[in-house]
């Protein structure tokens, strides 16, 4: 065999095992079962070009590209600016709908950044394969721990500033425990006292008493007889003194009634 036949089989078996290589990597896809997803973000919380995309928890994808668009709005005027294009293979496809919900997760504390996509419900419409939506941002972890520093400085300062209006403060608190167990421990005691406890026998069985005098106070003749009693006081009331004392002055009144 002449050498530039083995140089030309040498270059394209190069070729050939370069090609395999990017297809089991992804970068090259001729014959993908998959399609492409558009998700938008203002942070992207490190993920990175070739990260896993899962759903439900299964890989189902993975990142293709991440590319800047400071000039881009959503439908509802919205500005983001990171776009991070996926492809979704079909399979799963149609578990994607338009109330779906894209999430950047961290597996385990260390492990590596995937995207996660929570399937929507069947009432939703389903999506158009290269159509746009907008992700779930990640918490800035960053910030999340400066604005901790940040606090746990005002608080300190707080406590320095304050120390004795807080330690005078401890020390009521502590008083006002000491007196409410000290009558607690005062009513424990009177209440076990044979007088105090026949004291409250006579009150509750005076109070039962009273009940069963004024039971019928709220009854129809209760009532009838109120109402007498304010009729013969009407009647009486244009008397004046001098005139009652003449009535009962009479011989015949004194004669009649005694």
């Amino acid at each position: 065999m002449k050498s530039e036949t083995k140089v030309g089989l040498l270059f394209l078996g190069s070729v050939l095992v370069v090609v395999l290589f990017s297809y089991y990597l992804g970068v090259l896809s001729p014959f993908s079962d998959s399609h492409t997803l558009n998700i938008m973000y203002n942070y992207a919380g490190g993920i990175e070009e070739g990260s896993p995309v899962r759903v439900m928890g299964i890989k189902v994808g993975k990142v293709r590209k991440i590319d800047f668009d400071p000039g881009f709005k959503m439908p509802s005027g919205e500005e983001v600016k990171l776009r991070i294009s996926i492809s979704v293979e079909k399979k799963a496809w149609d578990s994607i709908r338009k109330d779906s919900k894209y999430f950047i997760n961290l597996a385990g504390v260390i492990g590596e950044k995937f995207l996660e996509i929570s399937p929507g419900s069947l009432e939703a419409s389903a999506l158009t394969p290269g159509e746009t939506v907008r992700g779930e941002d990640p918490p800035r972890i960053d910030q999340l721990i400066s604005q901790s520093y940040g606090l746990a400085g005002k608080f300190l300062e707080i406590m320095n500033k304050n120390e004795g209006s807080l330690t005078s403060t401890i020390a009521q608190i502590d008083k006002l425990i000491t007196n409410i167990n000290r009558t607690l421990v005062l009513v424990d005691r009177t209440s076990k006292n044979p007088d105090i406890a026949r004291l409250i026998d006579n009150a509750v069985k005076m109070s039962d008493d009273l009940t069963y005098l004024t039971r019928n106070l709220r009854s129809k003749k209760a009532e009838d007889s109120y109402e007498l009693v304010h009729k013969l006081l009407f009647r009486l009331e244009g008397l004046d003194g001098p005139a009652i004392k003449k009535f009962f002055q009479e011989e015949g009144v004194k004669a009649r009634l005694f």
